[in-house]
């Protein structure tokens, strides 16, 4: 078995409590202690992965049955997220990203430019898959290398931004996300916001309180999972109700959804208690004498997804995606797989329209009709990346691609940017400018991502 091998199949429940634990013991938490956090992050997690794999498990026949309705015939095959950390790690950045990202993210720590100590080394995979385009691109490893740091320091940086808003929404005290299939959405989600609160969709309160207030229990947030969940099986089989079998598969995927929206919430309380002991002194160690500096641990979106507002839009968006995909003239993939990952892209947008599921959708829709344009466009180089790594691509296959990075306005970005030494500059500064302009003027971007100042703050 490959060092890549052995590391993909630990995945992130076990690689993150693992890493954890080696991590606070470092920072002279007892033991005892460090393996107490590091389980119950653990168990958190499993949980977290539990419930949305059951979801998923669920809900995949059903979306695979809507895009086989469509009668849509596309070139480019979704092979789904999954394959594309696989062939991130396998590809030559692989690996070697981990040592690399920690390094960066301690220097870049120590020089205050961030406040996010990134604990989803998992996730690392997404700086390895910036880096394995840049290579398939540019043809240069060391290329690869600068691709992975850039886009490490820009979800840093996108996830201090969002850190209070995601913190007040979501509820997570002293956590940031830095998944980048969520993080990079958050400019646009902002930009898209403003306009469409100045075309007065703010006063229309479609988010889970007011729904909940407005509705009863009809707008409990396990309600409004089972129609979602029910509307999305009635449009999968629509060719076959009249067959037992059909039904039984739409209840259950109005009962799961269901399940999802009412167990969820209960994940947080598990994964705060597994961060309390060592938060402390982390914070002691980056902080000047004398100071209280906020150190906040990056963590996977995973945390986020089944909250009632994200996971409905998640839900309200692959029927959406369907419809996109087969209008636009200019799209040649074929979404299957990362159908189901629309929760991470949507979690970051949530707090910025403050749950309201109306304007989310619309953000969500916008972008992904811009988004079919980028991944059209990047499919060949992720084929190329993929063929590099040794990935076993189907014979007669035009080309594969990942739905959930396929679309990332950011890897594309990043990778053309390095085929010249002028857009290599121009990335830097870009970083330079946006991080000036965040560390000069906080409260203004806090407010802009949906965060409410509390009184006394």
């Amino acid at each position: 078995m490959t060092l890549n091998q052995f590391f993909s199949s630990l995945g992130a429940p076990i690689i993150l409590p693992l890493f954890i634990f080696i991590f606070a013991v470092a920072l002279r938490v007892k033991p005892r202690d460090a393996f107490k956090s590091a389980l119950l992050i653990g168990i958190a997690l499993t949980g977290i992965n539990m419930v949305v794999g059951f979801f998923t498990t669920q809900i995949t026949p059903s979306v695979n049955d809507m895009v086989k309705n469509s009668g849509v015939n596309l070139p480019f095959v979704d092979v789904g997220w999954g394959a594309a950390a696989a062939i991130a790690y396998a590809s030559k950045v692989g690996l070697m990203v981990i040592p690399l990202a920690i390094a960066v993210n301690l220097i870049a720590l120590a020089l205050r430019m961030t406040d996010t100590l990134n604990l989803d080394v998992w996730n690392f995979w997404h700086y390895a898959f910036v880096g394995a385009l840049t290579v398939a691109f540019t043809g240069s490893l060391w290329l690869g290398f600068l691709a992975a740091v850039i886009a490490e320091l820009a979800s840093l940086l996108l996830a201090d931004w969002m850190q209070p808003s995601a913190q007040q929404y979501y509820g997570y005290e002293g956590v940031s996300f830095t998944t980048i299939s969520s993080v990079e959405y958050i400019p646009f989600a902002i930009g898209l916001n403003w306009v469409l609160d100045r075309l007065g969709l703010d006063k229309v309160k479609l988010d889970p309180e007011n729904i909940r207030k407005r509705m009863a229990v009809f707008g409990e947030p396990w309600f409004i999972g089972l129609v979602i969940g029910l509307l999305i099986g009635i449009a999968a089989y629509w060719n076959s109700l009249s067959t037992f079998q059909s039904w039984v598969t739409i209840l259950t995927d109005g009962v799961v959804v269901a399940a999802v929206m009412h167990i969820f919430p209960l994940m947080p309380q598990i994964l705060m208690a597994g961060l309390v002991p060592i938060s402390k002194n982390v914070r002691e160690i980056f902080s000047k004498p004398g100071t209280s500096r906020q150190i906040n641990f990056g963590m996977d979106t995973a945390l986020c997804v089944g909250e009632a507002a994200t996971l409905s839009t998640a839900l309200l968006m692959i029927p959406v995606t369907i419809v996109l995909m087969v209008v636009l003239p200019y799209n040649r993939f074929l979404w299957i797989a990362d159908l189901v990952s629309f929760p991470w892209f949507v979690a970051l947008m949530t707090p910025i329209t403050k749950g309201n599921i109306l304007k989310n959708t619309i953000i969500a829709s916008v972008y992904i009709a811009l988004g079919d344009l980028i991944i059209t466009k990047i499919t060949p180089l992720f084929t190329k990346a993929a063929i590099d790594a040794s990935w076993q691509v189907a014979a007669g296959t035009a080309g594969i691609g990942a739905g959930s990075e396929g679309i990332s306005w950011l890897h594309y970005a990043i990778y053309h940017s390095m085929a010249t030494p002028l857009g290599i500059i121009a990335a830097v500064a870009v970083y330079a400018v946006a991080l000036w302009g965040f560390k000069t003027h906080k409260k203004a971007w806090y407010r802009a991502c949906g965060y409410v100042e509390e009184a006394g703050k």
